[in-house]
């Protein structure tokens, strides 16, 4: 994934967010179709996040194996993680 994507990801957090929440994936997913989209309450997450937006930590994800791990490499994310911080 390019560092570029996650820029748009976050301007899309940043933008609709606050007024749709959690309904914001279903319009992640459409805008960005073969990504992986995930949220999480931010104390399930211990690494630093890739980027912030608001009240929402964006981290890379690995999805090759059954169970997503969140990475820093941004060229082997298969998707992002939000971890939304209340």
């Amino acid at each position: 994934m390019e560092e570029t994507m996650l820029d748009e990801v976050t301007a899309v957090v940043a933008e609709h967010w606050e007024g749709m929440g959690r309904r914001t994936l279903l319009l992640l997913k459409e805008q960005f179709p073969g990504i992986v989209f995930i949220a999480v309450p931010a104390s399930d997450v211990i690494e630093e996040p890739a980027r912030r937006s608001g009240s929402i930590d964006l981290h890379f994800i690995d999805t090759q194996n059954h169970c997503v791990s969140v990475i820093s490499d941004s060229k082997r994310a298969g998707g992002i993680l939000l971890a939304i911080r209340e």
